[in-house]
């Protein structure tokens, strides 16, 4: 496989791939899309809330907020988002306060609900590692490719967008570790029969 960068912008990236095939740029979209960890509010525990909006739709508006990402970081190691809000105000991803500043509020101009005058969002949100194959929360970037069979020297244009403070640039390579070694691990399995 053979990849040159067209463009590079930090978030987003164009690269064209030659050599290589259909079913491996799929492979390399799906790890992309969700074969990558990253952090996500994965539970919520909600002590006040008089808004207008249900426990439910707040978790989900929350859960889809991007976090930073940062592989050393120990999966042990409980981290936690709080919220106190008071109306009349926006509310905005900003105002979520981590306890550990490590992994944080990426995006910190989301709105997450508008608060009426007497009305209150009080919570605290637990923080998960995951994988977009597990649920939408946790995917971190995003990846599409074109490809036409009809033209001489066929060749892919591929475009990734990160989401998180993991450049798209990153995200490739680490989808590229990631399919390495699922291909370390098949051919050893081939190996065992």
């Amino acid at each position: 496989m053979q990849i040159t960068i067209v463009k590079n912008e930090m978030s987003k990236m164009h690269i064209k791939v030659k050599d290589s095939s259909v079913a491996m740029m799929n492979a390399l979209r799906r790890t992309i899309t969700s074969g990558l960890e990253t952090f996500a509010i994965d539970e919520l525990d909600v002590y006040e809330n008089n808004s207008a909006m249900f426990n439910d739709y707040v978790a989900n508006r929350l859960a889809l907020i991007p976090l930073t990402y940062d592989e050393s970081f120990a999966e042990k190691l409980e981290i936690t988002l709080n919220l106190n809000a008071e109306g009349p105000c926006m509310v905005y991803s900003r105002d979520l306060r981590s306890s550990d500043e490590t992994i944080k509020i990426y995006n910190e101009n989301v709105p997450i609900m508008k608060l009426g005058a007497g009305q209150k969002l009080r919570l605290e949100a637990k923080v998960a590692k995951g994988m977009g194959r597990d649920h939408a929360k946790f995917q971190c970037a995003l990846a599409s490719y074109e490809y036409n069979p009809e033209k001489k020297n066929p060749e892919f244009d591929f475009f990734i967008e990160s989401f998180n403070n993991v450049t798209a640039e990153d995200q490739l390579k680490r989808a590229l570790e990631v399919l390495d070694k699922n291909a370390q691990i098949l051919e050893k399995s081939k190996e065992i029969k």
